[in-house]
């Protein structure tokens, strides 16, 4: 559970950071899995340095990443922050290389909610580690940001921002809408997200919410996996009769973010 003072501060500069989050034995099974779902992924075209890999960890294969979306490290933060119908949306890995420009993880100022990343390596100021540009969530900072942010010509690493610097264990939270980056990474930089989304409650937000839906489906072919959908059907038939992870499954099965899925 958050403390009042996180919450606020969540709210204020739109992320946290909680150190050694995970334990040893954690980052053990999580490295396991992570080498075993990637290299499974992407059998046909190898890590090469070159192109990022992205593979969401949902199925049977990843037992300890499915079951993240629903701990309550995780989950209760998120409702404190967002409502207590907030939706889990995914959990994935990815093999990063070079730098990652300024942006948020949102079309829509109308479609937001919390995104926790970690390293599985030390990573810092001059080598990946996540830059956000703290209150970049709220408005009107957010839109001048949007409109100025390409006509500079400053690199990522001049825009005045926080480096939050991590270890292996050490878990970074933050807002969708706030604009975020990394610079000097190496051409392997392993990270893993887990994501979610407020529920939408107006009609705006809900239509915004369908066309996320709408792109996040054509994210496996993005990363060169045209053929896999990113929910593996195990994790939608909910075989542990989860009523937290059903909830979630029946909103996002309204919103489209589940057409891609069969059972």
């Amino acid at each position: 559970m958050l403390t009042e003072e996180q919450v606020i501060r969540f709210q204020t500069f739109g992320f946290l950071i909680f150190r050694q989050l995970f334990s040893p034995d954690e980052l053990r099974t999580i490295d396991a899995e992570f080498t075993h779902a990637l290299e499974s992924a992407y059998h046909h075209a190898p890590f090469d340095g070159t192109r990022r890999h992205w593979v969401p960890m949902m199925g049977p294969e990843t037992p300890f990443f499915a079951s993240l979306l629903e701990d309550p490290r995780f989950c209760e933060a998120t409702e404190q922050l967002y409502g207590d119908d907030a939706i889990g949306i995914i959990v994935d890995a990815n093999r990063y290389v070079g730098n990652t420009g300024w942006h948020p993880d949102t079309g829509s100022l109308h479609q937001f909610g919390v995104k926790f990343a970690f390293y599985l390596e030390p990573v810092g100021a001059e080598t990946g580690a996540l830059r956000v540009i703290p209150g970049s969530h709220h408005q009107p900072f957010h839109d001048i940001l949007k409109q100025n942010m390409s006509q500079t010509k400053l690199e990522v690493r001049d825009v005045p921002a926080c480096v939050c610097e991590s270890e292996p264990g050490d878990v970074v939270a933050f807002d969708l809408r706030v604009w975020h980056a990394s610079y000097g990474g190496s051409n392997d930089r392993r990270m893993c997200t887990l994501v979610y989304y407020h529920n939408p409650e107006t009609p705006e937000q809900e239509e915004v919410t369908r066309k996320q839906a709408e792109n996040n489906i054509k994210t496996p072919a993005h990363f060169n996996r045209p053929n896999d959908p990113i929910y593996d059907s195990h994790w939608v038939a909910n075989p542990q009769r989860n009523p937290k992870r059903q909830r979630w499954i029946n909103r996002m099965q309204e919103l489209g973010f589940l057409e891609s899925v069969q059972t």
